[in-house]
Formats: structure tokens, sequence, C-alpha cells
């Protein structure tokens, strides 16, 4: 029998985890960028805008006749 091996490991160089490291961090850090950027605007639920202030219209002449105080011309006098 043969004795038992340990499988082979590739012993890693540090500067190439922090490489790897660094651009794992980069991706994430453009992906949330680009999601916050690009994300639709939220709706209010008023409207935002303020309202113009507008001269009342004038409506006297397209109206209805106003009503008179006055007594009518052909009124009978009383008792009569």
């Amino acid at each position: 029998m043969s004795p038992t091996r340990e499988p082979y490991r590739v012993r890693r160089d540090r500067r190439e985890i922090a490489v790897a490291v660094a651009a794992v961090l980069v991706i994430v850090l453009v992906t949330v960028v680009a999601v916050w950027i690009l994300a639709p605007a939220d709706e209010p639920s008023t409207p935002s805008f303020t309202p113009t202030a507008t001269s009342p219209a004038d409506t006297s002449a397209t109206s209805a006749p106003a009503a008179t105080t006055e007594a009518p011309a052909t009124t009978v006098p009383a008792g009569g």
C-alpha cells in the first residue's frame, strides 16, 4: 500500500490576493453607484407644483341678468 498523500496546494502570493480583493470591491462599488444613479425617481403622492395666482374672470357680461330691487313700473296702486 502506498502512503496517503495530501493534495497539492498552490501557495498564493499576497499581492495576487490583494489585487483580487481590490477588483471585487471596485466592481461592487461601481454596481452600487450604477443602481443608485439609474434607479427610477420616487413618485410623490401629492403633486409638487405651486399654483399660480390668476385674476378672477369677469363673468357679469355672460351670466344671467342681475336681479333688481326696484318695483316694476306696471304695478297697480294699492286699493284699486
